[in-house]
């Protein structure tokens, strides 16, 4: 039997058509979500941008930093993000496989290195993902580690194709080698949807958190901690 503690250490953000959202989003989600990491160092990146003199990068650090991703707290974000966008031009196309691969591969390595850590990747976005079938296959090879995703959808942008990406939503995901997800990890909900909805940003987007945790818990064998 294992113990499993609850921290909260990735966040990907893309610089998008409304700045105001994405600061909504960070500051409200984000401020609840780092009490669960008590030393609030948060694994940050950017994706869909040219930095100065390099090729489109669809996972780079958000603090600019070449090994480091960590920042210090939400506000730690902001700064990365405000400076990310002065050092940085956006670019196509949206890709989430990458993003999630990164993710992914610090959850495993938490197990192997027996970390007991749950993690949440929350990624904000102001585009249509293009890489379906690749983010179809590292969302089913997510739900075996212990991670949830959250996709908001932020700005204009028709999202309704998105929904492909919500099980609760679009149906069974099914990975390019035939195998579906062992659970459910993932919920997408674009910005203008929740807003309308009367309840709390907090509340609409981590509603399906404590049961994906649950479920990865027993599928585990893992015991909370008191």
């Amino acid at each position: 039997m294992e113990t499993l503690g609850f921290q909260i250490p990735c966040i990907i953000l893309t610089p998008p058509d409304g700045q105001m959202h994405i600061k909504e989003v960070i500051l409200e989600i984000g401020d609840i979500l780092q009490y669960y990491d008590p030393a609030k160092r948060i694994p940050s990146w950017g994706y869909g941008a040219r930095p100065i003199d390099g090729p489109v990068s669809h996972c780079f650090n958000l603090n600019g930093s070449t090994y480091q991703p960590e920042v210090e707290g939400i506000q730690g974000i902001m700064s990365a993000y405000i400076s990310a966008l002065r050092n940085v031009s956006l670019a196509g196309p949206t890709l989430f496989g990458p993003l999630l691969s990164t993710a992914t591969a610090i959850a495993s390595q938490s197990l192997t290195s027996n970390q007991q850590k749950y993690f949440i990747l929350l990624i904000v976005t102001d585009g249509v993902v293009t890489d379906f079938q690749e983010t179809i296959d590292a969302i089913i090879k997510a739900s075996d580690f212990p991670l949830s995703i959250i996709v908001v959808g932020v700005g204009g942008a028709d999202f309704k194709e998105m929904e492909f990406l919500d099980p609760n939503k679009g149906g069974r995901l099914e990975s390019s080698t035939g195998r579906v997800a062992s659970r459910d990890v993932i919920q997408f909900a674009p910005m203008k949807d929740v807003h309308g909805t009367g309840i709390s940003i907090v509340q609409s987007l981590l509603a399906e958190v404590p049961g994906q945790f649950m479920t990865y818990m027993r599928t585990r064998e893992i015991q909370a901690i008191s």
